[in-house]
């Protein structure tokens, strides 16, 4: 079928999962959920013969949608405001449609996971590229599970949590999709309360009320984790066609560690990171690492290295002078968010117009800063020595304001409200861009002269 067929197909589950929240749910309806899952396993049969990475979008991104529609539909019937529509079918992978017709200010914390969540995926693209670009000079091996860390930080530890607190931000009182994993002191934490609680609020309304009452709520719980490595088998197994069973025993093996925590009474970090790493190659096996991981990263390796050094440099310099002008578009609401107009008039009349002085000489120093990395930008990428001195002292103003941060400022400083905690987290990963990117002009500038 190819990439237009899966683009079909994709494009039909996802109008499935849009239409169906608002359906009404009679038993027939609700019988028909289960088609769905049975429509994906017969999309995977068509796409067998694809690429491996086009298998692996059919039965994570195309099966997503489709398991999303059974839930919905066994799930009561919500009615939704159209923006409210598209958020729920477009970018957000839970299945929690009636979080998005209520509305609630941003719980406390909400900041704080958004700085977090941003911490941990510009350190997963960080690992990603990395890997990426130092690709001939690391093992195989290594580049399979390097590749596997960028991705899960990068996505499930770092883009989750910025996309829930962005909404939380909205008001749209969402589930977590993943609720800081590492923190977890027992397997049953880790797999109900913290990991991909999507997929747990999947089996909640989808799997766990079929069989129940069939076969008990210990034998359920035993059935879903079988369902869990059934699901991964497709995922993993299915996109390289080889190491059928070892997502299954990864999951069987998830289950019998469960069960002993449960007899023993155990609650130990040790114990749950143990139960959960040390079987990780029979989940994440070699086939999968070398037919689909070191490929993808293979082909990021020649996409960077298609374009010269300089090519890259030359970017990098109008993405920092546009930076800087973000800089000044944050600058430009603090007057009015830091409630300027009734905190400097208590300011003696030198001290006020002092503040205002440092204020102009500040603001003037970074639009000097953006005009210059803009028209001095051959200057840069020829490595002249003024250049490489201004570049260094740039590098040098952002990482100064980092320090203050860090070590002069404290967290009851800021004024409160979840909103500037965001605010807080976005600046510090601008400041952190410009302090990297000008010492890397710098860096390059000077080797350049060599």
């Amino acid at each position: 079928m190819g990439t237009l067929g899966f683009v079909a197909a994709w494009t039909l589950a996802w109008l499935i999962a849009a239409l169906i929240p608002g359906l009404p749910r009679t038993p027939r309806a609700r019988g028909f959920a289960w088609l769905f899952p049975a429509a994906g396993i017969a999309l995977l049969i068509v796409f067998r013969s694809e690429p491996a990475g086009l298998r692996l979008l059919a039965s994570s991104l195309l099966f997503l949608y489709l398991m999303k529609g059974a839930v919905t539909l066994q799930s009561p019937p919500v009615r939704l405001r159209l923006l409210d529509h598209l958020l729920f079918v477009t970018i957000w992978p839970g299945m929690d449609a009636e979080s998005f017709a209520q509305r609630a200010p941003a719980p406390n914390g909400t900041g704080a996971r958004f700085g977090r969540g941003l911490t941990l995926m510009l350190f997963g693209i960080a690992v990603a590229g990395a890997t990426a670009i130092f690709l001939p000079w690391i093992p195989p091996m290594a580049v399979g599970w390097l590749g596997i860390a960028g991705i899960l930080l990068t996505v499930h530890f770092g883009a989750s949590e910025v996309m829930t607190s962005a909404l939380w931000m909205l008001g749209r009182p969402v589930r977590p999709l993943f609720d800081r994993p590492y923190a977890s002191r027992t397997l049953s934490e880790f797999w109900t309360r913290r990991w991909n609680l999507a997929f747990v609020e999947m089996d909640r309304r989808l799997f766990l009320p079929a069989l129940v009452g069939r076969i008990g709520l210990r034998r359920a719980i035993f059935a879903v984790f079988l369902i869990s490595g059934l699901l991964h088998e497709m995922a993993i197994s299915y996109s390289v066609g080889a190491g059928w069973g070892g997502p299954m025993l990864y999951f069987a093996i998830q289950c019998l560690g469960l069960g002993l925590e449960r007899r023993w009474r155990v609650r130990s970090k040790l114990w749950t990171l143990a139960w959960i790493f040390v079987p990780l190659p029979l989940l994440f096996h070699t086939p999968f690492r070398n037919q689909l991981i070191v490929p993808l990263f293979v082909w990021l390796h020649h996409q960077i290295t298609s374009q010269p050094l300089t090519w890259y440099v030359g970017a990098l310099l109008w993405s920092l002078g546009a930076m800087q002008l973000c800089v000044l578009l944050a600058s430009s609401q603090v007057p009015k968010k830091l409630n300027w107009s009734e905190e400097l008039p208590r300011l003696s009349p030198f001290n006020r117009k002092l503040m205002w002085t440092y204020g102009i000489f500040i603001v003037t120093t970074i639009v000097s800063f953006a005009i210059l990395t803009l028209v001095l930008h051959d200057s840069f990428l020829r490595g002249e020595t003024a250049a490489i001195g201004l570049a260094s002292f740039m590098c040098g103003f952002w990482a100064l304001r980092l320090v203050f941060d860090a070590f002069y400022f404290r967290s009851e400083d800021w004024p409160a409200g979840e909103e500037f905690k965001v605010g807080h987290a976005l600046l510090n990963a601008l400041f952190a861009y410009l302090v990297l990117g000008y010492g890397a002009v710098a860096a390059y500038g000077w080797l350049a002269r060599r």
